[in-house]
């Protein structure tokens, strides 16, 4: 009985061992970085994106997405993006790879349409779809404004009501009533904000005809809080702004806490395709309109830089957004290429950027150093859903990524080590068994 006892104890002895090694294994995994940029030789092929040798020795890392709008119908339609990330010493690379069963072809981007007059096609405004049920009645006192309704224009002010909750509009606002169901027409982003946070913005609007652009986006984030969160703000044009007796405390865009940088891929601007008709029209090559140099034949994505105040576009052209500077930035709307495809459900994007940026870039853009680690964000659009500008799935948290020294090898240097450490244990724990039980 002693004999057994000791056989009992020397078991437990040995599981609580088993689980100790196990759960310094699990915190290793938990601690390390989430997403490892590794070493590789090659450059891109932008033309077919992802098809690069070095990309099959770096293992996809899933990123769960949820909505960016909690209780908006239309909002975290893409529940996960696969990613990977690599270097060659020059250039940064990152592939993203996301389900889309149905991709938003020829939709314009809108700030794109709005450096031709005559783009014509889907996607140039935004139409928002009020709450199911929500009322609305024209205030006759109001003689200095106007309102349209179904094509008809009403003298007063357009005023609507859902559940105990009234919204007066601007002057000329546009909507059409059928069903119980009402779509607001031009809406500038402040009354996007008032809405939603008055329970009213029930989504985008889209049908068959009718849809707004595919984007992806990353955000690094450039502050100093060991913890951040990529949380942007919903609200006006700009801080400060006094719009319709509503005042805006924050931007729309602008970040909770420090600043970051962002690459906006943009499938009705930025994608270098027939299929986006700014490139199919040859927006960017037209100088007049655009102002801009545009001679590569690769796509690009837009660079981008909120903080605590605003969200900016990081040149001088300020086509999404205000310029970050008035000079020095000349030609950096297309420094961030890109290479973009369709097959099979998916969208595959990839994005190239030099590792360094110049002195005047590095205050709004991050230098990529080897043996670093930076905190990444990733966010994606379906615009045949009625994703569109703060209406998205989201990263709920930044992920670590780390700068490897390391090469790229078939299997990932984590996983490697775990299967050696755990196969050891199983090797040892059988032994210790056998020994135990031959006594």
């Amino acid at each position: 009985m002693v004999a057994f006892n000791r056989r009992i104890n020397l078991i437990v002895t040995l599981i609580a061992f088993v689980l100790i090694l196990i759960g310094g294994l699990l915190v290793e995994g938990l601690t390390a970085p989430q997403i490892i940029a590794y070493k590789v030789s090659g450059s891109a092929d932008l033309g077919a994106p992802g098809s690069e040798p070095f990309w099959r020795n770096i293992p996809w890392t899933n990123v769960t997405l949820a909505p960016n709008l909690k209780g908006v119908p239309t909002s975290g339609e893409t529940h996960w993006v696969e990613v990977k990330m690599a270097y060659n010493g020059t250039d940064m690379f990152v592939l993203m790879r996301w389900y889309s069963p149905e991709p938003a072809f020829n939709a314009w981007s809108a700030a794109a349409a709005a450096l031709n007059s005559s783009a014509t096609g889907i996607g140039l405004f935004r139409i928002i779809e009020l709450e199911p049920n929500t009322t609305y009645k024209i205030l006759n006192n109001y003689t200095n404004y106007t309102a349209i309704v179904n094509g008809k224009t009403y003298q007063g002010r357009l005023e609507v009501m859902h559940e105990g909750v009234s919204i007066l509009f601007p002057n000329s606002t546009q909507i059409t009533v059928s069903n119980n169901t009402i779509l607001l027409y031009h809406s500038p982003r402040p009354i996007e904000a008032i809405l939603y946070s008055s329970g009213l913005f029930y989504g985008y609007y889209t049908n068959q005809t009718w849809y707004y652009p595919d984007r992806a986006a990353i955000m690094w984030y450039m502050g100093n809080e060991t913890e951040p969160m990529d949380a942007m703000n919903v609200g006006g044009k700009y801080p400060g702004q006094i719009f319709d007796g509503f005042n805006f405390s924050e931007a729309g865009g602008s970040l909770s806490a420090g600043p970051a940088n962002i690459w906006m891929w943009v499938s009705g601007a930025t994608w270098n395709s027939t299929l986006n008709p700014a490139f199919k029209y040859n927006l960017w090559q037209n100088t007049s309109l655009t102002g801009l140099n545009y001679t590569t034949d690769h796509g690009f994505a837009v660079p981008l830089f909120t903080n605590q105040t605003d969200m900016y576009e990081v040149d001088t052209s300020g086509i999404w957004y205000s310029p970050v500077a008035s000079s020095g930035l000349n030609g950096s709307l297309f420094m961030i290429w890109t290479g973009a495809n369709y097959s099979n459900g998916y969208w595959t994007v990839e994005f190239v950027r030099s590792m360094t940026v110049s002195p005047h870039e590095s205050k709004f853009m991050p230098t990529f150093k080897v043996g670093q680690e930076y905190n990444v964000a990733f966010a994606i659009w379906q615009g045949r859903e009625g994703e569109t500008l703060f209406d998205k799935s989201i990263a709920p948290e930044f992920l670590t990524v780390f700068i490897s020294p390391q090469e790229a090898t078939a299997l990932n240097p984590l996983t490697f080590y775990i299967m050696i450490v755990a196969g050891v244990i199983a090797i040892l724990v059988l032994i210790l068994l056998q020994t135990i039980f031959k006594k």
